[in-house]
């Protein structure tokens, strides 16, 4: 019976030092040392060699999400001048939602800002809604792509139509490891 050698490549958690296996027999090396290795098999001169695209594929599965444009940096500032009370709700990409209620005795600006830690990269959503006999009526919605941190003011008017009126907003590039 002959046994085939069997070769593969592993990185774990750090990007200063590689593994090379030959027959499972794991040689370590540092990632700037030499790339290849050689070695016999069945008595005939070969090379190992390290794909560096897949190093790179590797590191970047076991990398946490790097996103400078975290969700709990938006704040959303919601006016109005509407006479009767409504609720807008707010759907985060993190997943989070939250509610500003306004009524005829609430202030006339409310504030959102999320308590829940993520990338803020995302659609956002806003919807404008009213309870009526224990169901939600939707009456209008924004959606808005946010690629950054900041404030973002919206009213709603009598018609409980929302819409964005000003923004205070430093755009950040995307996440290094997720598209969105």
């Amino acid at each position: 019976m002959v046994t085939k050698p069997s070769f593969g490549t592993g990185c774990f958690a750090s990007a200063s030092s590689c593994q090379s296996e030959y027959n499972g027999k794991i040689e370590s090396d540092a990632v700037g040392a030499a790339a290849q290795q050689k070695s016999s098999i069945a008595g005939l001169k070969g090379s190992l060699r390290r794909n560096s695209s897949n190093l790179s594929q590797d590191l970047a599965a076991s990398q946490p999400e790097i996103c400078h444009a975290d969700a709990t940096n938006i704040e959303i500032n919601c006016s109005t001048s509407a006479s009767r009370a409504f609720y807008v709700r707010v759907e985060v990409p993190t997943g989070e939602q939250g509610l500003i209620h306004f009524s005829a005795a609430s202030e006339p600006t409310q504030v959102f800002t999320p308590l829940q830690t993520g990338c803020g990269h995302g659609i956002w959503k806003f919807v404008v809604c009213t309870m009526e006999n224990g169901s939600e009526i939707a009456h209008s919605q924004v959606s808005r792509n946010l690629d950054g941190v900041g404030l973002l003011y919206f009213n709603v008017f009598d018609d409980l139509e929302i819409r964005l009126t000003q923004q205070e907003f430093l755009h950040i590039s995307h996440c290094h490891t997720r598209r969105h």
